[in-house]
């Protein structure tokens, strides 16, 4: 049970540290999902989960931390039941293998131009909607029946402290510190 609560607390703090980051680092898509809110949700409601259909760059803008920084680098661990090959590598049963996330979310086969920092990666050409193919290859919380059983609670719980903050506060860097 410990580990369960560890696992969120976590992984849900270290998103929200990246999110902040990358929140200054990048000012003009600050602004932009400003912009969306006061759009989407206005200045007077508080954004709630019903909200997030209608908050497209918002949720791009979260696919694009947990690629671009990656900072779970590795998935949990694994282990495989007999043995097997693997892209010509024998790989016995019962060896331990980690799925090397960093690297599947910076191939530049998988993406273009994977080190720079573009949420618009994973919207719709028309910028409506969340590209659903782009977002599942965000591998962040595992995949298949091992998959992390609090990712809804998690990418909901991200959701809505960002709508909040951006929302209710501005993120700058102070000139000269």
């Amino acid at each position: 049970v410990n580990d369960l609560f560890g696992a969120g607390f976590d992984t849900i703090s270290t998103a929200l540290s990246w999110s902040v980051m990358y929140l200054v680092a990048y000012p003009d898509i600050q602004e932009r999902l400003y912009q969306e809110l006061m759009e989407k949700v206005g200045p007077h409601r508080t954004p709630v989960l019903s909200d997030k259909p209608n908050l497209p760059f918002l949720e791009a803008f979260i696919l694009e931390i947990l690629r671009h920084s990656s900072f779970l680098p590795f998935t949990i661990p694994h282990s495989t039941i007999k043995d097997t090959s693997l892209n010509g590598y024998y790989i016995p049963k019962d060896t331990c293998v980690f799925i090397n996330q960093w690297q599947i979310n910076h191939d530049p086969e998988l993406w273009k131009d994977p080190s720079s920092f573009n949420p618009d990666r994973f919207l719709s050409p028309d910028g409506t909607e969340i590209n659903k193919l782009e977002g599942e290859k965000i591998m962040t919380f595992g995949l298949g029946k091992r998959r992390c059983i609090g990712e809804v609670i998690a990418r909901n719980e991200v959701y809505l402290f960002l709508a909040i903050i951006i929302q209710k506060l501005q993120f700058h860097t102070i000139p000269g510190h």
